[in-house]
């Protein structure tokens, strides 16, 4: 799995709850309120199982379990 830093930084700032990209991309301070990538990393995301879109709610993103899996050995290998 390849997580290049923008992918890592949405990856670390999702949760099990539902965001939009904008709500997303204001929590990244790289990304400056910009979407365009928020949506980019979520798509490839979403590909590696680690994102799940609402098949209710459009544009309304969560991770998965194995997601948060991944973010939960992300944290542990910064500390």
């Amino acid at each position: 799995m390849n997580l290049t830093p923008t992918r890592q930084s949405v990856l670390l700032v999702l949760t099990t709850e539902w965001q939009t990209p904008k709500q997303i991309a204001d929590q990244l301070p790289e990304a400056g309120g910009n979407t365009s990538p928020v949506n980019e990393s979520l798509k490839d995301l979403m590909r590696e199982g680690l994102v799940q879109a609402n098949p209710i709610v459009f544009g309304m993103y969560r991770l998965t379990p194995n997601g948060m899996e991944i973010k939960v050995m992300k944290l542990d290998k910064n500390q």
